[in-house]
């Protein structure tokens, strides 16, 4: 085997393994559907889903980063909302770049 075929196969090789660490079980993919439900139906209630764009982990966990138009209380609604959520594996809110709610709401 020449060189260039040996160095084709181990690219093969180690792009389906980084491939394969980032695949989802079953039970992981519906824990972030249920929490993703929970966050885009909580935002919409509260009128901000085109204010704030959020990430769910595999675990049920959720950051969210909040625009700056978006007022202090509504934020602190939302996320005391979403962290009473039993869909929901904790919470890290952000805002301008700064945590806004801290991680004491994680499980």
């Amino acid at each position: 085997m020449n060189f260039r075929k040996a160095c084709v196969l181990a690219v093969v090789f180690l792009l389906a393994g980084c491939a394969g660490q980032e695949s989802l079980t079953r039970e992981q993919m519906e824990t972030q559907n249920r929490a993703d439900a929970v966050v885009a139906g909580v935002l919409f209630e509260y009128d901000v889903d085109d204010a704030a764009s959020y990430n769910v982990h595999r675990d049920g966990s959720v950051v969210i980063k909040f625009a700056a138009s978006v007022p202090q209380v509504t934020y602190t609604q939302i996320v005391d909302r979403l962290r009473a959520s039993d869909q929901i594996n904790g919470v890290r809110a952000e805002q301008g770049g700064r945590e806004v709610c801290k991680l004491s709401g994680y499980r």
